[in-house]
């Protein structure tokens, strides 16, 4: 039997609302790297499921990725038409998904920056979501009070769980 090496974690980030994002080395406190380019407050950072790629959203409706290794911006990911409230990665791969204050939530592959899909039923901002463990279905949360199942290959929303003796007010994770 072949152990796969145990990653761990050297990197942090964080994003503030003066537009920028930074990279940090753990135990390192003199050390960070600037993730420049957003022009709103960095609202989400997301690293990837091997810790390769960083994904930096923000209010100005961007999502970047960075190679970790370089530390140079891969890509720019676009199409959102409003703030981005969160982004995640898919748990064994680079796709994206992303969710927006314009009540759409969002997929890429961001390895090879190309759109794959959009999820558009919630009638509020999409406050939180992520993937599946298994990575084969997407769930998202909205200040609407709705909470979605959706299937991430075709963009059909599966199932929705809201009203009584459900949430009565917005989402928040």
């Amino acid at each position: 039997m072949r152990l796969r090496p145990v990653h761990r974690a050297t990197l942090l980030a964080k994003g503030g609302g003066d537009d920028k994002g930074f990279m940090w080395k753990i135990g390192h406190g003199d050390w960070a790297k600037e993730l420049p380019g957003h022009r709103d407050s960095v609202t989400c950072l997301a690293f990837s499921y091997d810790g390769k790629l960083l994904a930096s959203g923000g209010f100005d409706g961007l999502i970047q990725v960075w190679d970790i290794t370089s530390g140079s911006l891969k890509c720019t990911l676009e199409g959102p038409g409003g703030g981005i409230e969160w982004v995640r990665w898919h748990p064994r791969g680079y796709v994206v998904l992303a969710g927006l204050e314009d009540s759409i939530a969002w997929m890429w592959n961001g390895d090879k920056n190309v759109f794959l899909n959009m999820f558009s039923s919630h009638s509020s901002t999409v406050t939180c979501g992520d993937f599946t463990p298994d990575g084969k279905m997407v769930c998202t949360g909205s200040e609407d009070a709705s909470l979605r199942i959706w299937n991430p290959i075709n963009g059909e929303c599966v199932h929705v769980v809201r009203d009584h003796p459900y949430h009565t007010e917005g989402l928040t994770c």
